[in-house]
């Protein structure tokens, strides 16, 4: 490894590579370098030079987390559409002293794990990353190659890791957004970006959306086809509840009233709930439908609006909120806070085991639909709060009134802020859920510093077939 720079120079002087998986992933420089700097600390310096040489054949050791292959050494090496046990040439991306991000060029030897994707746009749609292992693979492996990571970083004991939370495959995404190109109005494109970049992949389905979702890309677009205004559509988001499911046209000008009717006739032939959005946030029915129920565990439900957080993954969800509840084990004499805590997916739960709840989330819209929902349930004992617990005079202020536990559901930023505060705070229990594993690393040593035991962790597998991975912790007070 110290010579993979000098080995194929020469050799490869010239050529062109055939790839495997098409163009690099947007993002998967940066994510590598935010994984990199958990790994071997700061300072990584970039090596001029070295971008899109190719690189003699090397031999994949493990996959990352987020499914890439990994060639130890001096610099560890990250391979994009690389399986454990082959041996491949390799692009590389970009490099720094420490960590070279790369893609598999030419492949070898085939790890017994490869398959043919089942998309027939996977080589072009940026939306999944790894239909080309085998789903039981993928997660047996980045489920391990994390456990490894929190073990070396944050020294988690062995038997904390928990099994997986698995949920069905191909078909588990409830909740997705489609790109639209309608600069010809007579050929639109409707689907999802192309990796790396903003081309639109053209789709009639998609396999990882439910059927409610899959089945009306395809009509949807013939009913836009030909309308001018629908040069004017920016994006379109499908989200499939257990009543109705919606499709939110988001558009920056007015549309013709022709293509609202069809719009209309399109809602009430395929049974979906439909909204026009203006730029400026304005939302018009113009397809009947209910207002959008999506049902959790314990008799709980939610009713998001058309631009809300929700959970994708139905099932995935119901597990994790069931585990958090065992992890937390709420009782009606403590009191919980549930911080990020969105339209109450959690919250709701929680607070039907009689504990005094406070919820706070970031978004005021979010925070109003929550209450009221909750009180149409019956669920009165949650104070829900709209603070941004990014600041710290608010998280200090809301712990003056104690807690006896804390759950954290933040975004993928993390929740650094939070963490500093409640190792002064020092509540028993703290269930983190993330979908960072990253952001969480760096956020668990600050609770394990403070004075916490990382009782238990473990994967959800929320997103199959993608580089993301949830996962959740139980952390426990070693100390008063």
């Amino acid at each position: 490894m110290a010579n993979l720079f000098k080995q194929s120079r020469s050799k490869q002087k010239g050529s062109t590579p055939r790839t495997q998986r098409g163009a690099s992933k947007k993002g998967n420089a940066s994510a590598n370098a935010q994984v990199a700097g958990l790994r071997f600390g700061k300072g990584s310096k970039s090596t001029k030079g070295n971008e899109n040489q190719i690189i003699e054949p090397v031999t994949i050791e493990d996959l990352d987390w987020m499914g890439q292959g990994v060639v130890r050494g001096n610099p560890m090496v990250f391979v994009e559409g690389a399986l454990v046990g082959e041996t491949c040439e390799i692009e590389v991306l970009t490099s720094k002293k420490k960590v070279v991000s790369a893609k598999a060029a030419k492949i070898h030897t085939l790890s017994e794990a490869r398959q043919a994707p089942f998309c027939p746009v996977f080589e072009a749609c940026g939306g999944c990353q790894l239909q080309h292992i085998n789903a039981d693979a993928a997660l047996a492996q980045r489920d391990n190659a994390l456990k490894v990571m929190l073990e070396r970083q944050l020294g988690m004991k062995p038997d904390a890791w928990q099994a997986p939370l698995e949920g069905p495959r191909p078909q588990y995404r409830r909740k997705a957004r489609l790109a639209i190109d309608a600069r010809n109005p007579d050929n639109i494109r409707l689907g999802f970006r192309e990796a790396n970049s903003n081309k639109v992949v053209n789709v009639e389905t998609c396999p990882i959306l439910v059927d409610p979702l899959s089945s009306i890309i395809g009509p949807l677009r013939d009913i836009l086809s030909g309308f001018d205004s629908a040069r004017h559509i920016g994006h379109i988001s499908l989200v499939a509840g257990d009543n109705v499911s919606q499709v939110v046209v988001k558009h920056t000008k007015a549309l013709e009233t022709a293509l609202i009717d069809d719009v209309e006739a399109f809602a009430k032939a395929h049974r979906v709930d439909l909204l026009l959005e203006s730029k400026h946030g304005q939302i018009r029915r113009v397809g009947h439908g209910d207002d959008m129920v999506i049902h959790t565990v314990n008799g709980c439900s939610i009713s998001p609006s058309a631009n809300d957080f929700i959970q994708i993954n139905k099932v995935v969800n119901e597990k994790m909120i069931n585990q958090a509840l065992g992890w937390l084990n709420p009782q009606p004499s403590e009191r919980i806070a549930d911080w990020f805590s969105g339209l109450g997916n959690f919250t709701l739960p929680i607070a039907k085991s009689g504990a005094q709840v406070q919820a706070v989330e970031g978004v005021a819209e979010m925070v109003r639909r929550a209450k009221d929902n909750a009180q149409q349930q019956g669920i009165e004992n949650v104070e829900w709060l709209h603070l941004d617990l990014a600041d710290k005079n608010n998280v200090e202020a809301s712990l003056q009134q104690g807690f006896d536990k804390v759950l954290l559901d933040p975004s993928r930023e993390g929740a650094m802020t939070v963490c500093h505060a409640l190792v002064k705070a020092l509540p028993k229990t703290i269930v983190y859920v993330s979908c960072n594993p990253s952001t969480f690393s760096r956020d668990a040593k600050v609770l394990i510093d403070g004075g916490y035991e990382m009782e238990k962790a473990g994967v959800a597998e929320m997103f199959p077939f993608t580089h993301h991975m949830e996962m959740m912790a139980l952390f426990t007070r070693t100390q008063q």
